[in-house]
């Protein structure tokens, strides 16, 4: 997939239709197209009813079967106004389509000056990403707490931080030894600290932050709601682990236990995204994942992850030793959010697995289909109330100018938006241009004088 950016100037200079002639096997006499347009525009029948005869169609070779015979946008009644080529979707031959350059307010008959010289690759946007952690501190979980120590920063940290992303990584969990106390002491280079001993509190640092609480059997969800705001025993966090979220940033949660939840999977979305829509979206679109690693049946092979396409899985993780619950509330919320789902019981190849949950963080980051639009040239800005998105699917299809929409909740397919400056594909169109890898995303926006 190649992604382009280019940035139009603002003006739009109306053409004057002075004497041009687009054929050039002289089937029209050799007049030029304004005399033809004069002589036939206003008689006979128009079969595609684009605004011009079909006898005069004949004349100057464009399809009087297609109201837009070259597919640039323009009827070829509008190009034959305009002074446009109907037969060439680019008569400027600056790039750009003559009906993209009407619809961004630009002149189709004039390579545009100011914006347009500058032509950048669109960024595709990798948004940060805050990853909370949820352990369980009960007596069956020694054995993957310590799995958890061994392969957080070799098999997980250092997948995300070798990916570019921005990420952070937040743990709710008790802070302690892990044997005999089912606790979890994080080393350095993702902590502050060494665990040999085990210090008495956790160090944080800018990747990582720990809110030591103790985490039941059944209760992750309840904790996850009640210390979002509420100090930590070691006043780490004195308005709850909220603080340490970035309102920027998606969000993804990762759940280790051997058991299911008191509190259903809906009940508990309800209630985190009333919390802050900033941090976890609304209703209508969620800013979040869940991947679980919990005491569901194992896949083949054991360590592959459980899809999203999956149905939830009844049976308990090797043969029912090792896990109290296959977790119907867990993997009901990694199903809904597009999350994976691990058998716990593979704890001692937490290191696949972990590189399994990295990789998905990556790769669910990494296409979010949001674009930042070229850098305007000086003493430009871009004017975001006049972008245009072409899409060109690959295999020689023909281009489609996509809608453009208000926001995210009047999507539609071949829809955008934009929104904080960035050009977002609406959620059909996302996935449609993410799975052709021959495809083009064209992002153009107008300028228009501005302060550099």
């Amino acid at each position: 997939m190649r992604f382009i950016g280019v940035a139009l100037a603002a003006a739009f200079f109306w053409p004057a239709c002075g004497p041009r002639d687009t054929t050039s096997d002289g089937t029209d006499g050799g007049l030029d197209d304004a005399t033809v347009q004069q002589d036939v525009i206003y008689t006979g029948p128009d079969g595609d009813n684009d605004g011009l005869p079909d006898t005069h169609e004949i004349a100057i070779g464009t399809d009087p079967n297609d109201p837009d015979t070259d597919d640039d946008g323009l009827s070829d009644g509008d190009e034959v106004a305009l002074g446009t080529d109907p037969l060439n979707p680019d008569t400027d031959g600056d790039g750009l389509s003559d009906g993209e350059e009407i619809l961004l307010g630009t002149d189709p008959l004039v390579p545009d000056e100011g914006c347009s010289s500058v032509s950048a690759e669109a960024s595709l946007v990798i948004v940060p990403v805050d990853i909370i952690f949820v352990i369980d501190n009960s007596g069956s979980m020694g054995g993957e707490i310590l799995a958890v120590e061994a392969n957080i920063n070799q098999n997980f940290a250092q997948i995300i931080g070798s990916s570019s992303l921005d990420y952070r990584i937040i743990m709710i969990s008790r802070h302690g030894l892990a044997d005999p106390n089912e606790s979890i002491c994080i080393e350095q280079p993702l902590s502050g600290h060494s665990c040999n001993p085990v210090p008495s509190q956790p160090t944080n640092s800018t990747t990582f932050f720990q809110y030591s609480v103790e985490v039941g059997s059944h209760n992750s969800f309840e904790v996850l709601l009640a210390t979002y705001n509420t100090p930590d025993e070691f006043n780490l966090a004195p308005n709850g682990w909220s603080e340490w979220l970035r309102p920027d940033a998606y969000k993804v949660f990762v759940e280790i236990t051997d058991d299911d939840s008191s509190m259903t999977a809906s009940e508990f979305e309800t209630a985190l995204l009333a919390l802050t829509p900033a941090n976890f979206g609304d209703a209508a679109q969620i800013r979040y994942i869940f991947h679980s690693i919990i005491g569901l049946s194992e896949n083949t092979p054991a360590t592959d992850p459980w899809l999203p396409t999956d149905p939830i899985q009844t049976g308990l993780c090797n043969n029912g030793s090792g896990s109290e619950s296959n977790a119907p509330e867990y993997q009901a919320l990694s199903i809904s959010t597009g999350g994976l789902r691990f058998p716990i019981c593979e704890f001692a190849n937490f290191d696949v697995v972990f590189q399994a949950v990295a990789q998905g963080v990556v790769e669910g980051l990494a296409l979010p289909c949001s674009y930042e639009p070229g850098e305007p040239p000086q003493g430009q800005i871009l004017d975001l109330n006049r972008v245009v998105v072409v899409y060109t699917p690959g295999g020689g299809a023909s281009p489609v100018s996509l809608v453009r929409v208000d926001d995210a909740s009047g999507c539609v397919p071949d829809g955008f938006y934009v929104e904080d400056e960035l050009v977002t594909l609406c959620p059909d169109t996302c996935d449609i241009v993410s799975a052709d890898e021959e495809g083009e995303i064209r992002v153009h926006a107008a300028c228009e004088t501005g302060v550099d």
